[in-house]
């Protein structure tokens, strides 16, 4: 479904009003604080303003929402640096139980997924040591850097049938029997989890439609490349805005330092990466609706050059700041750490560069 540019300007507009009334560099500063990292009371708020539904169904009460307007949503998420996880939970969790569930599946996990009470996480990096194996109903194996998966209820993970030999995706409670998490923070502070599984009850995901899990897992971690070039666009669009008004106050020598040409190259450079970011987030978002080589093409090649551009700009913004550009008081630090980490969620630049050459040389 294509969504509605007034309901994608909606969306944009109130995560964006919620944000501004809520989540300021001082309020974030007691998310952080927070053990569970991120805030109960946002998520609530996020359950009842749709946003955790944004992927669902019409019929399931969600708004059928396509990339742009999921992308709406985490530009703000990338702008206020929400801690939230809408990435993990309502994104990718969601969008693959939608790919693979059941029915029955399905009607028992989206409304939890919809109303907050459920985060869902993908647990989808295996230890090359210890591969998850799936037999008889129980999965064995470890995953590593399980994002959200500190505070997750439960797991979609990837793992290999021991029976047929092929991919598959299995549901595990992340606090049952043969589990065990050992959960830590990312640099940019949200949680994550190494999750050993140990002869663990997991439930099998056979979708009715006949949906192979490989392909689900490839769809689904374009998609999430996807978001996370509109998560880059928040991000670089605060920084540039962050830096410009710290050029026309910061002075030196008697005067602004704004008024430095070589500066002003230097920002107009970021503002070019800027738009960009946006023209190749835009395409990228189009290109999930099309056939799948033109789709890796598009999609990979976007990721590989939004990784790179928004890097780029986080620089120059941390060195225009001088010194306080690396402390923790100031936003533009955190702003440079949740790139790294997003740098490498989802197939890293090489990876995804990697995989749009291969690509366009096919075709």
């Amino acid at each position: 479904m294509k969504t509605d540019l007034e309901t994608i300007g909606m969306l944009r507009d109130s995560a964006a009003r919620y944000a501004d009334d809520n989540y300021s560099f001082q309020q974030r500063w007691a998310v952080l604080d927070t053990p569970e990292g991120y805030s109960r009371k946002a998520w609530s708020d996020f359950a009842e303003f749709g946003f955790l539904a944004l992927r669902l169904p019409e019929e399931d009460g969600g708004l059928d929402g396509d990339a742009v307007a999921v992308g709406a949503i985490m530009e703000i998420v990338g702008a206020r640096l929400l801690m939230e996880p809408l990435l993990a939970s309502s994104v990718v969790g969601t969008g693959l139980l939608l790919k693979l569930g059941s029915d029955a599946q399905k009607s028992a996990l989206l409304p939890q997924l919809a109303d907050g009470s459920l985060v869902l996480a993908l647990a989808d990096e295996d230890d090359a040591a210890r591969p998850c194996v799936f037999a008889d109903g129980r999965l064995s194996g470890r995953k590593l850097g399980v994002l959200h998966g500190d505070i997750a209820g439960k797991l979609l993970v990837s793992a290999q049938d021991a029976a047929r030999g092929e991919a598959v995706v299995v549901l595990v409670d992340a606090a049952g029997a043969g589990v065990s998490r050992r959960t830590h923070k990312l640099v940019d502070g949200r949680g994550a989890a190494i999750v050993d599984f140990d002869g663990a009850v997991a439930e099998l995901l056979q979708p009715e439609s006949g949906t192979r899990a490989d392909a689900a897992l490839a769809d689904i971690r374009d998609e999430a490349a996807v978001v996370l070039c509109a998560e880059s666009l928040g991000i670089v669009r605060s920084l540039v805005h962050i830096t410009t008004e710290y050029l026309k106050v910061r002075k030196q020598f008697g005067r602004v330092i704004g008024s430095n040409q070589a500066l002003q190259h230097r920002m107009v450079d970021c503002l070019l990466l800027q738009e960009e970011i946006r023209a190749l987030t835009a395409a990228a978002q189009q290109a999930l609706a099309g056939p799948a080589a033109e789709r890796t093409r598009i999609v990979s090649g976007a990721r590989a050059y939004v990784v790179h551009a928004a890097r780029k700009v986080c620089n120059e913004a941390v060195q225009m700041h001088g010194g306080l550009g690396v402390t923790d008081e100031l936003d533009v630090s955190h702003y440079f750490r949740r790139l790294m980490v997003n740098a490498a969620l989802f197939g890293n630049r090489d990876a995804h560069f990697g995989r749009f050459v291969d690509a366009a040389l096919a075709a």
